[in-house]
């Protein structure tokens, strides 16, 4: 009997080992690649979330000079938290895109030299430039086309109009939010 219940308990065993070993090679396997693969990610990780906490170092210190405007104050804060955010992201393990990391990574200047506002000046009218050409090609685009639907320019007006106002601030010498600078520069595609 007792030479049964062994034989028994054997085939008992040998069955849950084809069940079980593959699993456990799998986990073993994922394991033993986690430790190979994500060593140079850590390594990218770690080297970036200290550059993420230098920028935001940075801008916690620009933030605290007498010497900056308010708006340049904002414009400091701001950015010191969105670098804090891609911290917080990068250390819990959440994904951050590059897009967010590079204007994470961002640090406004302190205050506009006259030649960095006629650069910046002719950036914005360039994008106006761009604004209308775009523009012009979706209203050509859809006058070759069979569609119907009424023409909406309100994107391409609107960029126009936010970036026509920087300009005009900037040239009184205005404080304007480093954030309102660079939305008056993006230039929309068509929406068509």
């Amino acid at each position: 009997m007792l030479a049964i219940r062994n034989n028994s308990l054997l085939e008992q065993l040998s069955s849950l080992s084809a069940i079980f070993l593959p699993i456990l090679l799998s986990a073993c396997a994922q394991s033993a690649a986690q430790l190979h693969t994500p060593a140079t990610t850590m390594q990218n990780k770690a080297a970036l979330v200290e550059r993420l906490e230098s920028a935001k170092r940075q801008d916690w210190s620009n933030a605290l000079d007498p010497h900056v405007a308010p708006s340049e104050e904002e414009d400091f804060l701001d950015q010191m938290n969105k670098a804090d955010r891609a911290i917080k992201e990068l250390t819990y393990g959440f994904e951050v895109s590059q897009p967010e990391i590079t204007e994470a990574l961002v640090i406004p200047p302190k205050s506009l030299s006259a030649n960095t506002r006629k650069q910046l000046i002719q950036q914005l009218q360039d994008a106006i430039r761009q604004d209308d050409r775009n523009e012009q090609a979706m209203l050509n685009d859809l006058a070759w086309s069979n569609s119907v639907a009424p023409v909406d320019t309100f994107t391409f007006d609107q960029q126009k109009a936010i970036a026509e106002g920087v300009i005009k601030d900037l040239e009184i010498c205005e404080d304007v939010h480093w954030s309102k600078i660079k939305e008056a520069l993006v230039v929309p595609q068509s929406p068509y």
